[in-house]
């Protein structure tokens, strides 16, 4: 069958270009090679504790905020479970063994800073100043009538983030503690450009909410969105060719077999994938040695917990620990100083407001650590690889445990994965939570527009602008905006 749209993997950027479109009454069907829809926002269940496996946390979801306006366009807003974070400290850095709480608002956040370092007020303004100003500079995020002549946020890609934070003051603790939300980035001290940390943490100081038993409620309602407007979803569906005809792509192969013809293909797998895929891609070839060359950021062991029955008590804030000097070290890490911190986050239940059924623990982890069993497959990695995972989880344990005792005892099971896994569940090549690498000494070379130069084919995901789901959300409409104009979408969006 031939299709108006065909949008190849249903990770969020997917799913919302296929929303957006299916509404606008384009004949939309997406190919997803797993059977669970979703990418990032898959969730598991063991135990009867369910597991998100990449959407901890949403900003910004506040009544006019930037994901509530857009998630209200998506019809999710009032359909969404979710629980308002704690105001006081939605997350919390402990560093050299102190705890700093991250506050809701700017003012608050500016107040609450100041308690730990009294003498820093200055600093702690002009941080929220620039906060306020890179979100400023993006007309999505505001949802303003587009302007194609404002590139101003563009700078701030050219801008180190530790140039910064060193500009601002010279407190040592200072610094590390307004790093130290850098594991939702992969921050590298030389490498990550102002613009990703900034625009970041502007999404959750605004205001942060979890998912009530996991963030696949946002797949699910938008796949019925889809099939609702008429659209199509195949489902084990991996593309493994793609058919080009006069410069155009005519059709992609799924599983091997069979073809699936459309006007317009837009992809939201990984560059770097699609270039393995589409070997024959009309692209040119210093196109396609960019991506290639373009580094990923660091991978993420993760070890998930389901708790004991009223065992463990809920705790409405996220813990960003580190075990280094310097919160920049926290990648560099040795095998025998692994780990050298972790984010540590706690699930909320429908079914006991008291206490969490389900604990998430994020540390990084290299693709080196793994790559001698790149060649394996989901539970065909053999016993040096389950060994290899019991190891490590047993060093995070025991992290973990040293801030929060008692926490083994409480835990009923546990179970793990590794870049490996995220590599064969989400498709990125070496199994990078965030994707590629964004370097402000060479911004240009990490930046990959939506257009391409074959005329059908569009990207979208976390590789395209920035990750996260506003991230990820802007760059939908992006997508899109290239097939129905940016100021029509953004006046629907601000309608909705």
């Amino acid at each position: 069958m031939k299709y108006d749209v065909v949008i190849i993997g249903s990770g969020l950027g997917g799913l919302q270009c296929g929303y957006i479109l299916s509404q606008e009454g384009y004949n939309v069907c997406i190919l997803e090679k797993n059977r669970q829809l979703g990418g990032c926002l898959q969730t598991f269940t063991r135990n009867n504790s369910i597991f998100d496996t990449g959407m901890h946390y949403i900003g910004s979801m506040d009544d006019g905020q930037v994901l509530n306006n857009f998630f209200r366009y998506f019809k999710l807003t009032g359909r969404l479970k979710l629980r308002r974070m704690d105001e006081e400290r939605y997350d919390i850095v402990k560093f050299r063994d102190k705890e700093y709480n991250f506050a809701m608002g700017h003012e608050r956040f500016i107040d609450t800073m100041q308690g730990y370092f009294p003498h820093e007020r200055k600093a702690l303004l002009q941080y929220t100043s620039k906060l306020k100003e890179i979100t400023e500079s993006v007309d999505l995020f505001n949802l303003r009538d587009s302007s194609y002549t404002q590139t101003g946020y563009l700078d701030f890609f050219g801008i180190g983030m530790d140039d910064f934070i060193t500009s601002l003051t010279k407190d040592e603790t200072l610094r590390n503690v307004l790093l130290g939300l850098s594991p939702l980035y992969a921050g590298i001290k030389d490498r990550s450009p102002l613009y990703l940390p900034m625009i970041i943490h502007s999404s959750f100081i605004n205001s942060s909410y979890r998912f009530i038993d996991g963030g696949a409620q946002v797949s699910d309602l938008l796949a019925d969105y889809i099939t609702g407007n008429g659209g199509t979803i195949m489902r084990k569906a991996e593309v493994t060719e793609f058919i080009f005809e006069s410069g155009k792509i005519k059709a992609v192969r799924i599983n091997n077999s069979e073809l699936i013809e459309g006007d317009t293909f837009i992809s939201n797998i990984h560059p770097k994938t699609l270039l393995d895929i589409a070997v024959d891609a009309p692209l040119r070839p210093a196109y396609k040695t960019r991506i290639r060359s373009i580094e990923e950021t660091t991978g993420a062991f993760t070890l998930y917990l389901s708790m004991k029955k009223n065992a463990f008590e809920y705790i409405n804030s996220n813990y960003y620990v580190f075990k280094t000097r310097q919160v920049w070290e926290a990648q560099n890490y040795t095998p025998e100083t692994w780990p050298s911190g972790y984010m540590i986050h706690f699930s909320p239940s429908s079914t006991d407001e008291k206490y969490t059924d389900a604990i998430i623990v994020n540390t990084y982890m290299k693709w080196d650590d793994v790559s001698q069993w790149a060649d394996t497959t989901v539970e065909k990695r053999g016993n040096e690889y389950r060994e290899f995972k019991s190891e490590r989880a047993g060093k995070l344990f025991d992290a973990i445990e040293s801030d929060f005792p008692g926490i083994k005892s409480k835990t009923e099971a546990w179970f793990t994965s590794t870049p490996l896994t995220y590599r064969d569940y989400i498709g990125s090549p070496t199994g990078s939570f965030y994707g590629m690498l964004k370097d402000f000494r060479d911004p240009l070379r990490g930046m990959v527009m939506p257009r391409t130069t074959i005329p059908n084919l569009l990207l979208t995901g976390q590789n395209i602008n920035v990750h996260g789901v506003v991230g990820v959300t802007i760059c939908s409409v992006l997508t899109c905006s290239e097939l129905i104009g940016i100021q029509y979408l953004i006046n629907k969006m601000r309608n909705a």
